[in-house]
């Protein structure tokens, strides 16, 4: 599988910072047998041209050539990706495990008779599949390119195990339970609003969570409890809810601190008689020694939460802005308040509407790490 990129799932995951004490990794080496699966391949610019417009593979050229865009491009990208698929597929065959590929949309309909789901493309293609699986189906992605995409979520990234079916099939391979998140929102009897029901009953999220004003500018006003805690009144521009896979990215871009800010922490030390020398050398090993912490594990049986640019005074009281939970309730009081999922699923969150963000292992992601 020379041609193929699958990320390393743990690679890129340092040491916890929650409370609870971690043992070894979970799963194990025992693995059904996998008879049938099931390959969700990315969509490429190309592909999506052909659905959004209908138009045969001539005309398709013709109406992006006159637009400028580099035709010859998206196709080699295309060539690649279909290239890719066939060989995942071929190497599977050889196996004994029978495949079909699929469209996000196709992915539900046949996962009940799947015994694996492969993920073909980066990391948003996992994020899709994971989307849609919201059972105990195991997911295994592979990066079909390594070029463009750095495929955290994947199998072995840039440099894949090139006897990864084999181990598949002979069962030589660790499997990691990634806890999800899971999001129920309800809707107030007495709003004006009506939220879009998703076809799911339950929404899973395996990065992140982020709740706030659809736009960005506007502060986000909620009541929120953590834990069964005092239900308080909070102002902030968002708060995040960050899984253990999802605290390399977007929880560890907020809450990671720089050379600056601390540099300003030493010169106040200083200030106030405390004899701290401000060398680089010390800078650079607090700034790395704070910033190893933050992430934690993607098995973590919780998740954490950070409130992003809180405002407190005499009506929103000061209330802890980061720390780990099971279990957060949120009611909106925004105007336009949004959950997005991963990035990308936004479920509407009017004022007066209910969240329960909360982990249940039941819906942990089954995966493999190399």
């Amino acid at each position: 599988m020379a041609a193929l990129a699958i990320s390393h799932c743990v690679s890129h995951v340092a040491r916890p910072v929650s409370p609870v004490t971690q043992g070894k990794p979970s799963g194990s080496r025992q693995q059904p047998a996998i008879r049938f699966a099931l390959i969700l391949r990315k969509s490429t610019r190309w592909q999506w041209e052909k659905e959004q417009t209908g138009l045969s593979d001539a005309d398709l050229k013709k109406h992006l050539s006159s637009k400028g865009t580099k035709v010859q491009e998206l196709l080699e990208n295309e060539k690649k990706q279909v290239n890719a698929v066939q060989e995942i597929v071929s190497e599977l065959g050889k196996a004994g495990i029978s495949t079909k590929v699929v469209t996000r949309e196709q992915l539900a309909q046949y996962l009940p008779e799947a015994d694996l789901v492969i993920s073909a493309g980066g990391d948003g293609t996992f994020l899709a599949a994971a989307s849609v699986v919201n059972d105990n189906t195991p997911i295994i992605g592979i990066n079909t390119d390594p070029i463009g995409s750095e495929g955290h979520l994947c199998v072995g990234g840039k440099n894949p195990p090139r006897d990864l079916i084999e181990r598949l099939v002979s069962g030589n391979l660790k499997w990691v339970q990634r806890t999800r998140i899971r999001v129920t929102v309800k809707e107030s009897r007495n709003s004006i609003f009506s939220l879009k029901r998703s076809e799911k009953s339950t929404n899973l999220a395996l990065n992140e969570v982020f709740i706030g004003e659809d736009e960005a500018a506007k502060v986000s006003t909620y009541n929120i409890s953590i834990d069964d805690s005092q239900t308080v009144k909070q102002k902030s521009s968002g708060l995040i809810v960050s899984t253990g896979t999802g605290s390399t990215s977007w929880y560890l871009g907020m809450n990671r601190i720089d050379e600056n800010a601390t540099t300003s922490v030493l010169e106040a030390l200083q200030s106030l008689g405390v004899d701290v020398p401000i060398t680089r050398n010390l800078v650079e090993k607090v700034v790395n020694s704070v910033n190893e912490k933050i992430p934690f594990e993607p098995d973590h049986p919780s998740f954490a939460f950070s409130i992003r640019e809180p405002i407190f005074n005499a009506t929103y009281k000061r209330t802890a802005t980061r720390g780990f939970a099971r279990k957060i309730k949120l009611e909106s009081r925004c105007t336009n308040g949004y959950l997005v999922l991963d990035g990308s699923t936004k479920i509407p969150f009017p004022r007066g509407a209910v969240a329960t963000i909360e982990v249940n292992p039941n819906d942990a992601l089954k995966t493999v790490i190399v």
